[in-house]
């Protein structure tokens, strides 16, 4: 059962890919030669179809994943981004069936396939559930929670579209810079799974052992746990490593392994975006502005709107309601200001604060657009970042 879900898995992120491309090509395709809007739609067209397959596909594949494990496949790093992967891509396939925006698939599907590839560096194995995770709120809490960031994704992508339509990336100014800025840090997330699948295809692995701890490295160590000698763990192109220690500030599980990670992803990021820039000869969001020349604005500012208002309840059932329950219920407790507990609620008062605004004191347009793209940073960082810097009750995660 393991090795077909193992089958599906992949042919899911292969189905996203092509639709990636399919995507891309369709909103390009009116610029290359002999092309016509005709044929762009013929793209975009199978882009959806195949975006609709990868979700049965993923469908499939977590289903026998948790047929085979006996419970909701949701409990570590690689089956929660691949959950949320799943959610994005659902949100996209069902709203984009109603609203039909060209384009829209060329800026999800590509989030999608990263968010699925990034699970795909954390390890697969099924083990057993620890005791707090054993209860049938693991489904309810953590399945709900996903899908309103799932949906409030959709609104960080139809946010993006429309303010790559309505600011003039072309001339120097903080909105194209920012915008430029929002591009990189989505190579940054490209850069950090193109290493860590090539040190792990490679086979690489240091082990850091302390007086009382051992660190197990699967990038080479930049930097090292507190307490070991730099230089003294391994080289690099002939260079000693580690060449420093990891700030003592942080807390979290294997934190000097996490930084050395984000370390690795800095560098590769800035490499990555460096060739591309050179290859583009001008900013990227110049060229990935003109994907959505000519779509409507309020449409656009609409389907963000709404993507909130639609993923924002769900969010706050899963991640805020559900989760006091199941805390009452495994430690004695509604709340106990654990770091996920407290990002969570910062981000649902951010998503509270978008709809404030929105609805009561009439922001429309580029100022709750930007506010939907930073939440998605919100959300990252409440996905990623709380799980690799700070140490809390759900490091299990």
């Amino acid at each position: 059962m393991m090795t077909a879900s193992s089958i599906f898995f992949g042919s899911a992120l292969a189905a996203y890919f092509i639709s990636a491309i399919l995507y891309v090509v369709g909103v390009t395709g009116r610029k290359m030669r002999g092309s016509t809007a005709g044929k762009a739609n013929a793209w975009t067209k199978w882009g959806y179809i195949l975006a609709v397959a990868g979700v049965l596909l993923q469908i499939t594949a977590t289903v026998t994943r948790g047929v085979s494990a006996g419970f909701t496949p949701v409990s570590n790093m690689f089956e929660y981004m691949s959950f949320w992967a799943l959610t994005i891509m659902l949100a996209f396939v069902v709203i984009n069936f109603f609203y039909k925006v060209p384009g829209l698939g060329a800026f999800v599907v590509p989030v999608g396939l990263t968010v699925l590839a990034y699970a795909s560096v954390f390890p697969r194995e099924v083990k057993p559930l620890i005791p707090a995770l054993q209860s049938y709120w693991l489904s309810i809490h953590v399945t709900t929670a996903a899908l309103g960031e799932g949906i409030l994704t959709i609104s960080f992508a139809a946010g993006l579209m429309y303010l790559l339509v309505v600011t003039d990336v072309s001339v120097k100014s903080r909105a194209a810079k920012f915008l430029e800025f929002v591009v990189y840090l989505f190579f940054a997330l490209v850069a950090f799974i193109a290493i860590s699948l090539s040190f792990r295809i490679g086979g690489y692995e240091v082990i850091a052992q302390t007086a009382n701890q051992a660190f197990l490295y699967k990038m080479p160590p930049i930097a090292g746990p507190p307490g070991i000698e730099t230089g003294s763990l391994a080289t690099l192109l002939g260079v000693a490593l580690p060449l420093f220690n990891a700030p003592s500030w942080m807390e979290g599980a294997d934190a000097a392994v996490q930084f050395n990670t984000i370390l690795w992803t800095i560098a590769g990021s800035l490499v990555l975006y460096g060739i591309l820039r050179l290859i583009n000869r001008k900013p990227l969001v110049v060229t990935i502005s003109r994907w959505v020349r000519g779509l409507d604005a309020d449409m656009l500012d609409e389907l963000s709107y709404r993507a909130v208002a639609i993923g924002y309840p769900v969010f706050t059932l899963g991640a805020l309601v559900f989760a006091m329950i199941w805390a009452q219920e495994a430690w004695g407790s509604y709340w106990s200001w654990d770091p996920k507990e407290t990002w969570a609620l910062i981000t649902w008062l951010y998503y509270t604060a978008y709809l404030h605004l929105r609805l009561r004191q009439g922001w429309e347009g580029a100022r709750t657009a930007w506010m939907a793209v930073a939440g998605f940073v919100v959300i990252l960082f409440l996905l990623v970042g709380v799980n690799l810097l700070i140490s809390g009750m759900h490091s299990y995660a």
